[in-house]
């Protein structure tokens, strides 16, 4: 490593590593073959789905997973359903959003959003068993996941810039395709947030949410 750095800063090129490190032409071929293939993203395995924890109208799958799972009718949310529900060969789970999860919006909004979608999970395959299977719509899961930026994102150096630790509005609006979802989001489940913030997490809220617009 400390080779290819000091080959760098003399402004060589890569393959002139090939003779310093003595690989034959086709040594450095199946090298350059191998670190392509690691480099390259890797993909669910569709006979792996995730693991999902019991769940119910105060404990439920919320944030990202959530977003991608939709009613029929529904056509906000995010669109990468195989990365968000099916693992790699190590597998995963679900982390939970309310009571005892990684973040817990009940407080202000209750049981407000969370709905049984064991049907539409089971579609899929991704459930094998009975039950219900408790999860947000999507103005809950991203008002879970602003309050998941709000209460655990780092404020130390933000001090007159709070906004960088919130999702903000952009993506937001990758979400929520019109001006009236937005302001169903805002008024229904971001502003009630507001009540149990106390201190710099209720500053950067205050600073946060009137950039929460469609325009």
């Amino acid at each position: 490593m400390r080779l290819a750095f000091d080959l760098c800063k003399a402004g060589g090129e890569a393959r002139d590593l090939i003779p310093l490190l003595g690989l034959s032409k086709e040594q450095w071929r199946s090298f350059r073959q191998e670190l392509t293939s690691r480099l390259q993203p890797r993909q669910p395995t569709l006979d792996t789905p995730i693991l999902i924890p019991a769940t119910t109208p105060t404990s439920y799958i919320s944030f990202v997973r959530a977003l991608n799972l939709r009613l029929r009718g529904e056509w906000t949310g995010d669109w990468h359903f195989h990365t968000s529900f099916f693992g790699y060969p190590d597998s995963h789970y679900a982390p939970l959003a309310g009571h005892g999860g990684l973040v817990d919006t009940t407080p202000s909004l209750g049981t407000h959003g969370v709905r049984d979608m064991a049907r539409v999970i089971a579609a899929h395959k991704i459930k094998p068993y009975d039950g219900p299977v408790y999860v947000a719509n999507h103005f809950r899961a991203i008002a879970d996941m602003a309050m998941d930026d709000i209460q655990n994102g780092p404020l130390d150096g933000l001090q007159g810039e709070p906004l960088q630790m919130i999702i903000p509005a952009c993506t937001i609006k990758d979400y929520l395709d019109t001006k009236e979802n937005i302001e169903h989001l805002v008024s229904d489940y971001l502003m009630p947030l507001r009540g149990h913030l106390e201190g710099d997490r209720r500053d950067a809220f205050d600073i946060w949410i009137p950039t929460v617009t469609f325009a």
